[in-house]
């Protein structure tokens, strides 16, 4: 059914999953609500450990909050964790329309089907449906009366929901509409707690929301509730960007990495303690795009000419891949969310583990509080 079928079972026992064959994933960070790993007891992870996927897929779609996973392949959806009230659970939906793509926050779940619509999944309550969201044009727009209407990106945080429709339109919730030039074309959308990103095929930023921590990246602590150019970053060809909680991230055709928005626990690789006991007298808002320096040897090699290809943030931390296959992260670890092995924070990126195969195709994805890496 495209409104879905949902069964929930309980999962105070091991959960037997079907482990992709085409894939594999690790994981590691907060697990209190079994979202992770439903046999390990421990409230953290903190080294990366395998993460068996309910489907046997190699185009997995995955999304995670702080509380729970949502995972989904073809008209199949998976949500495990702190659900409908309890801990340990599954929440399993089906569509009749292919899932294209998920978003997550705290308290619910969108799902993008291949004709374009949106759905929302709650995670707290035992509806069977699940929610279409209907988000509003401006009827001013002129399109073709045989035109189909539908979104082709969604993206959403605790306090904002963001859309991009197939004529271009940019949703700021479901009741503001902003239209784009036809000379620019979306490519990727994404939200932080309360900001958005959008890249452009040419390589633009625009940002919107708010801005009181920096994370819009226009030297501006406010509200900006169109699109704006970042504009700091103009002419700079950005190739992927990545947002969470209060701070963004953007890598260029060049292979270097800015980082902007809110530090307080050193996410965006800008140090923040003179030790681990003593701060030092730095900003913890940055509201322009920062060149971050990353210095990879190879685990011990003398090549230093490595460049980011990706980026994930989560709450307070942030993970970099290498195209050597090194992955680095920084931030906030109480949960283990960095796979060091410990829960010391970090303030500079610090090599963490190696991918020895299939880097191009290495997926990074962030939690709030936990860390997903598919190779």
């Amino acid at each position: 059914m495209a409104d879905g079928g949902e069964s929930s079972i309980n999962l105070d026992y091991p959960l037997k999953m079907v482990a992709s064959n085409a894939s594999n994933w690790v994981v590691s960070g907060y697990n209190s609500f079994g979202q992770l790993n439903p046999s390990y007891s421990g409230q953290t992870i903190q080294q990366f450990q395998e993460f068996q996927p309910p489907f046997e897929s190699n185009s997995l779609l995955l999304s995670c909050s702080w509380s729970y996973i949502a995972v989904a392949d073809g008209c199949s959806l998976q949500l495990q964790g702190f659900v409908s009230g309890g801990i340990k659970i599954i929440k399993s939906i089906t569509t009749d329309i292919s899932i294209n793509s998920l978003a997550s926050c705290d308290n619910f779940c969108l799902i993008l089907l291949e004709n374009g619509k949106v759905y929302k999944c709650s995670l707290q309550n035992d509806k069977e449906k699940l929610e279409e969201v209907n988000f509003q044009r401006n009827l001013t727009i002129p399109v073709e009366s045989n035109f189909h209407h539908g979104i082709r990106h969604v993206a959403c945080g605790n306090k904002i929901m963001a859309a991009i429709g197939t004529s271009n339109e940019v949703f700021a919730g479901v009741t503001q509409v902003y239209q784009l030039p036809k000379t620019i074309r979306p490519k990727l959308l994404v939200c932080g707690f309360e900001h958005a990103l959008l890249l452009t095929f040419s390589g633009d930023i625009y940002s919107w929301g708010n801005g009181l921590r920096g994370q819009l990246g226009n030297d501006v602590s406010s509200v900006e509730e169109v699109p704006v150019l970042v504009e700091a970053l103009a002419g700079i060809e950005v190739t992927h960007i990545s947002a969470s909680g209060w701070h963004s991230c953007a890598i260029s055709s060049f292979g270097d990495l800015y980082a902007w928005g809110y530090n307080s626990n050193g996410q965006l690789g800008i140090r923040v303690f003179k030790n681990e006991s003593c701060f030092l007298k730095t900003p913890a808002v940055y509201p322009l795009p920062q060149l971050i320096d990353v210095i990879c040897r190879c685990a011990g090699s003398n090549r230093i000419n490595c460049t980011p290809i990706k980026v994930a943030t989560g709450a307070r931390h942030t993970v970099l891949l290498m195209d050597c296959g090194s992955i680095f992260a920084t931030g906030w670890n109480v949960y283990g969310q960095l796979g060091s092995g410990n829960t010391k924070i970090l303030d500079a990126f610090e090599f963490i583990m190696n991918v020895t195969c299939n880097v191009e195709n290495t997926k990074i994805i962030c939690g709030s509080w936990c860390t997903f890496i598919g190779f």
